[in-house]
């Protein structure tokens, strides 16, 4: 094959490889080096054309500004103390500085005057004799690279300079005196040193942005615009930057500028090293590297944008550390995880650049970079930047030796490989399929390579992404699309592939037979494999698409919930295998009765649901007794043995306010009223009480989940009179009632029911008492008559440790409301666990709280527990109370559990309470409380709290008159 004689030709002897590599050596390396020593010797060597000089600094006096006048303000200097500099604020100054004079009069002008900074505006100056302060001469003051300079006419007898100047930035202000011939020097210095720094980066630049556009390689992109900013900083270290290319920078524009450039320099120099030296990094520091440079570039452009200069030299100065840190670190694991001893060198290098620039922004920071010479700091920083172009460069240099090496390794086994093997030119057309890739895409021998292309086999992908995915060993998944040659099977292939320069070499791996059998598999995700019905997964599927259908087009369908007897029982007696059979030919008998419309679920262990589209509950109920008739009628056979089933079905209709978890809760409630009424099928139609009921339950319960207070929940308060003080006292209990909706008025019960079933109930508890604790709080200062207010909670939250614990979180919040409550326990919950019970009880008391034992008496004859229960209160069951009179035996009961309660030191309270004769003869027991019709039924809160005592809320007469007259005897 020619591309693999191709391939042989590039991999070299090694005795020409030596001879190559010496060459490269010789070429590269060493005649650069020998060029930069030559160089390097001469400028040491020869004499110096200029020698750098200072200037003197004057012993100046600040104020801040405004003054009325310039006599004002050298009046009010003059009073202050000296200094040779000082930071100031942003904002107008003024300065007065004492000359040095010269000796002789009458000589031409010498010396200069030097304001070293320009982030100010050009300053307005007058000179002055300090005997005659009244007589000023305007001094004009030009920007140069030094700063603003003016000179010094020699005839003036002058000997103070008064300058007002306004300051843009916040930064060390000064005035020098120059002799002429050194200021010359200087600038001669600086000029020329700017012109080798920007000359000397700027060649550079421009020769990489040529590699960049004839290598089309991204990286000397990142490179040149990296360099150009470095132009940038390098003037600002220095104080040349607000000269740009023969051209000067207002105020303002350096500003400006310097902002520009610190986010971009932050921003590149992130993008540059963090490319760079990829290959070196781990996967999990590459992705905090780039969360760090992502958060420090939008740092520094909010700063650009809205922040003051104190907030943005503040943001530089961090930036510029924390652009040290990320290259620190990368250079860090580079160095340590370098494969070749050239590329550690090149990194040792990189390091020291960075170590070169990192104690510049020390000094910078510290106000001491003009302690180096800036011909050794222009030299400094371009070696710098050479060592980080070089370094780049060889970092290109060997990428694309690796890509060579993968290319060649890659086409030497072409014709070996099991793998179909392919090269795409930049125009992604095919330049090499070998014989596998051929066989795969059924590509004829006789077609030529180069006229097919990639998109008439496969969808266009991003390649960048697929080499980074091969470089990490992982496969990328593609699909064969469908061509016109009617082949409509989907094939699936493993694709790999690496970039070598605009071409691509891949190869792919034919991985059909392995994607048939995955799909295969998430297809029976969805099946019982025991009865090859849907399972729970896709039932609810199914279910979420006939209520989404219902919703668009209004398509009702019908779900039975399916429930059978006896399985557990066969498995226990006879095996599971007997069991499985059993199940088998149960959904055997159900598809016989099924078209192909209708789907069955396996959902548990003996629940099945069916959906019956198109069908209304009342329609589909006649198919559903068939079905149960079937299964309850013929026993089915298992080897030698009959086993008979009873099924029970629950049949709704699905509405469209519901869920598939709201459908199959519904089901089940509907299967679990038609066992507990012994019943075939139990029909929840449309609209129907039941239905309602559930629906108000899920609607419930849904609030309660997501932490929201239940609209649909609201508390009443029943009173509970007194007969010692029936006039001193208005006590009542809480009860829980449910909103009206829709013209149905829901049962309380069975919503409490329900909640128990399904584990709410707790919620529902605890919603109740943190309620009641705020209505109590809320109105703490019309509650005065009140000395109980009684709360029942279920058994169910007693038995919870979790719950428990809330409720006491919640008592401890509100600890003065502790003493007027009374917590509700059914006798036959604290009969559970009595040691749990008392310690409960106990708790309780220790807050203030009292105890009652609800229902007392309903079915419970021994007594002799009450004793080993510490309870202030024995609340009387109400069947006991409302059939009182009519039976002896019921008032020797009532008799001896008041008596009982009273020897304990307890009190009792007697509800069920409904006419005047059996309230009388409570009264004449000695009963403590009394609750029920015949004194007022639960009413609202606000009108329980309109009314000071009971009498306003009795409508009897007699009782009335009763009470009275039991308030008279007590008092």
């Amino acid at each position: 094959m020619p591309a693999l004689k191709d391939s042989v030709s590039l991999i070299d002897p090694s005795r020409s490889h030596r001879q190559g590599s010496a060459r490269v050596f010789l070429v590269y390396f060493l005649l650069p080096l020998l060029a930069g020593l030559i160089a390097i010797g001469s400028a040491w060597l020869l004499p110096a054309h200029v020698h750098p000089t200072q200037g003197q600094g004057l012993a100046t006096q600040f104020a801040p500004g405004p003054f009325e006048s310039p006599i004002k303000a050298a009046a009010a200097l003059q009073s202050l103390p000296t200094r040779l500099s000082k930071n100031i604020p942003v904002g107008p100054h003024w300065l007065l500085a004492e000359l040095d004079t010269p000796s002789q009069p009458d000589i031409p002008p010498t010396s200069v005057l030097l304001i070293p900074t320009a982030t100010i505006t050009p300053p307005v100056c007058w000179l002055f004799n300090g005997n005659h302060p009244g007589q000023l001469t305007p001094l004009t003051f030009q920007l140069g690279i030094l700063g603003y300079s003016a000179g010094m006419p020699g005839t003036t007898a002058a000997n103070r300079v008064l300058c007002e100047v306004q300051q843009f930035i916040p930064g060390a202000l000064a005035i020098q005196q120059w002799s002429l011939p050194a200021f010359s020097a200087a600038s001669g210095q600086h000029a020329y040193a700017m012109g080798m720094l920007t000359g000397g980066l700027l060649l550079l630049i421009a020769f990489i942005a040529i590699v960049s556009i004839t290598t089309h390689d991204h990286l000397y992109v990142l490179l040149a615009a990296w360099m150009l900013c470095n132009v940038r900083l390098g003037a600002w270290a220095l104080g040349w930057d607000h000269f740009w290319l023969e051209h000067t920078l207002s105020p303002p524009n350096l500003i400006a500028s310097r902002n520009l450039v610190v986010l971009f320099a932050f921003t590149l120099t992130w993008l540059l090293f963090s490319r760079l030296f990829r290959h070196n990094l781990g996967a999990r520091l590459c992705r905090h590297l780039q969360l760090l440079g992502l958060a420090g570039s939008a740092l520094l452009l909010a700063s650009v944008l809205l922040g003051s200069s104190q907030t943005l030299q503040t943001t530089t100065f961090l930036a510029a550390w924390a652009d040290s840190a990320l290259v620190a670190t990368i250079l860090v694991h580079a160095l340590f995880r370098v494969t070749t001893r050239t590329l550690f060198w090149h990194t040792l290098a990189v390091c020291l650049a960075v170590l070169i620039i990192v104690i510049g922004l020390i000094l910078l920071a510290l106000g001491h970079i003009n302690s180096i010479d800036s011909t050794v700091g222009v030299a400094l920083f371009l070696g710098c930047n050479l060592l980080v172009a070089l370094a780049t460069a060889n970092r290109t240099r060997e990428d694309r030796q690796l890509r060579l090496r993968q290319r060649n390794e890659l086409i030497v086994h072409d014709s070996l490989s099991p793998l179909g093997l392919f090269t795409l030119s930049a125009t992604r057309h095919f330049e090499h399929l070998n014989p596998n890739a051929r066989q795969m895409l059924a590509i004829d021998d006789s077609l030529q390579v180069p006229a097919l292309k990639w998109r008439d086999y496969f969808e266009e992908i991003d390649w960048v992404e697929v080499s980074l995915a091969t470089e990490q060993g992982r496969d990328t998944e593609i699909q064969l699309a469908h061509r016109s040659n009617g082949n409509s099977s989907i094939r699936s292939f493993l694709l790999r592939a690496t970039l070598a320069g605009s071409r691509i070499e891949g190869s792919l791996q034919d991985v059909t037979a392995r994607s048939e059998t995955l799909r295969n598999l998430r297809l029976m995700t969805d099946h019982d494999a025991l009865t090859n019905t849907l399972n729970r997964r896709g039932i609810e599927s199914a279910i979420a698409a006939a209520i989404e259908d219902l919703q668009q087009n209004g398509t009702p369908c019908t779900m039975s919930y399916l429930s059978l007897d006896h399985l557990k029982r066969v498995n226990d007696l006879f095996g599971h295998s007997a069991g499985d059979q059993l199940l088998q030919l149960a959904c055997d008998r159900l598809r016989y009765s099924l078209t192909d419309q209708q789907k069955v679920g396996r959902i548990g262990t003996d629940e099945f649901i069916i959906l019956f589209p198109n069908m209304r509950a009342r329609d589909a109920r006649l198919l559903a007794q068939d079905m149960v008739d079937s299964l309850n009628s013929a026993p089915f056979y298992v080897g030698d043995r009959s086993f008979q089933v009873k099924s029970a079905m629950g049949l709704i209709d699905l509405n469209t306010d519901m869920d598939p978890k709201d459908a199959l809760a519904a089901g089940t409630r509907a299967c679990r009223d038609a066992r507990k009424q012994h019943q075939d099928i139990v029909l929840y139609e449309e609209n129907t009480e039941a239905l309602f009921d559930h629906i108000n339950e899920l609607r419930v319960f849904e609030q309660l989940e997501q932490g929201t207070p239940p609209e649909d929940l609201y508390l009443l308060m029943q009173p509970i009179v007194s007969l010692r003080h029936p006039l001193k006292m208005l006590n009542f209990e809480v009860l829980l009632r449910v909103r009206q909706k829709n013209g149905h008025v829901p049962q309380t019960q069975k919503i409490i029911q329900a909640a128990e079933d399904s584990g709410m109930i707790t919620a529902i508890d605890k919603w109740v008492v943190s309620s009641t604790l705020d209505w109590m709080i809320k109105n703490h200062d019309k509650l005065h008559h009140t000395q109980l207010v009684n709360l029942n909670l279920s058994g169910v939250s007693l038995n919870d440790d979790r719950f428990v614990d809330s409720l006491f979180s919640l008592l401890n919040l509100q600890p003065q409301l502790s003493r007027r409550l009374c917590i509700e326990i059914t006798e036959g919950v604290a009969l559970q666990d009595l040691e749990r019970t008392r310690q409960f009880m106990r708790r309780l008391q220790r807050m203030g709280a009292r105890v009652a034992l609800d229902d007392f008496g309903a079915g419970y004859t021994s007594f002799s527990y009450l004793k080993e229960l510490p309870a202030d209160t024995i609340k009387i069951d109400g069947s006991l109370i409302r059939d009182m009179l009519g039976s002896e035996a019921n008032i020797a009961i009532v008799n001896s559990i008041v008596d009982l309660a009273h020897n304990l030191g307890m009190e009792c309270i007697a509800e069920w309470v409904e006419d005047e004769p059996t309230l009388r003869a409570l009264a004449e027991m000695g009963v403590d409380y009394v609750q029920g019709y015949i004194v007022s039924p639960a009413c609202e809160p606000a009108e329980l709290l309109a009314h000071k005592n009971i009498l306003t809320l009795i409508s009897d007469p007699a009782t009335r008159t009763l009470l009275e007259e039991i308030s008279g005897r007590r008092s």
